[in-house]
């Protein structure tokens, strides 16, 4: 047996909080003395602290890992596996905020200038899904269901290799509900069935040209170029049905550092001398 002391130094836990664990029945000594009053536990109680202790770095309250610790070995168990994979989750969320700030660092101490180019784009022949997603980040699950489709459909002999495109339909910037269209050339038009559609996409005579190098990530970046670009030209005006191209994205590459992207904005011209 330890006397609280023993018991608080080995446990790294002070006896003001060994009494107030006692108070609240959550560590209770194994015995106590009647007559001098003094507390005392088993050292198997040193792994029963342990356990509390870790349980409150993983920000449970008293009052959970008092339930936690009457339950059965099982359901501690589990709530250690939930807690762990919130964990995780919140360490990539956190590695993709050091990689932002990393980024923003990078920009400012080497500035990035896009090149902005117009061009017309001519029709073409095109197998679709369109669909409207929880977010952009459910844009890759979608694609993965387009290539399942396709698959089913017997329709890969029919795809060119030549730069899938995703069209953004909505008026405005969303962070839910988001109104996408997934466009693959194909070497002319082919027979499909729901939920794909085969088409010509339409022409645009005038749109705007900025091919990116790099990770996704500098895709806001790119377009906050392209609005200073606007400013700067007043005889175009922006029209909805943004497109983005990949011509080297994830399933040619590990590397997100060797994506290349264009982005096409249609443009309509103010001053018909212009053109």
């Amino acid at each position: 047996m330890l006397k609280i002391g023993e018991f608080s130094q080995l446990g790294h836990v002070s006896i003001r909080m060994l009494r107030h664990y006692d108070d609240i029945g959550l560590l209770r000594p194994k015995k106590i003395d009647q007559e001098s009053g003094y507390r005392y536990y088993s050292v198997r109680q040193l792994e029963q602290l342990h356990t509390i202790l870790l349980l409150k770095e993983l920000k449970f309250s008293l009052q959970e890992i008092k339930e936690l610790l009457s339950a059965d070995s099982n359901s501690l168990k589990k709530q250690l596996l939930n807690k762990e994979q919130r964990i995780i989750e919140e360490i990539a969320r956190d590695q993709l905020r050091i990689e932002a700030i990393q980024r923003k660092v990078q920009q400012i101490d080497n500035p990035v200038s896009y090149d902005i180019r117009l061009c017309a784009i001519p029709s073409f022949p095109a197998i679709c899904l369109r669909k409207v997603i929880p977010s952009f980040y459910h844009e890759g699950m979608l694609w993965q269901q387009f290539y399942d489709e396709m698959a089913k459909q017997n329709l890969t002999v029919a795809l060119q290799d030549i730069g899938n495109a995703t069209i953004f339909y909505d008026q405005e910037y969303k962070e839910q509900n988001v109104d996408i269209e997934l466009v693959w050339r194909t070497k002319k038009l082919e027979t499909v069935s729901a939920p794909l559609v085969s088409l010509m996409m339409p022409e645009v005579p005038l749109a705007a040209s900025i091919i990116v190098q790099g990770s996704y990530h500098q895709l806001p970046t790119v377009y906050q170029e392209f609005a200073c670009w606007l400013d700067q030209h007043p005889e175009y005006q922006m029209v909805k049905l943004t497109r983005q191209v990949c011509h080297i994205g994830p399933d040619e590459t590990d590397n997100s550092e060797d994506y290349i992207t264009e982005i096409q904005i249609p443009l309509i011209a103010l001053d018909s001398h212009i053109m």
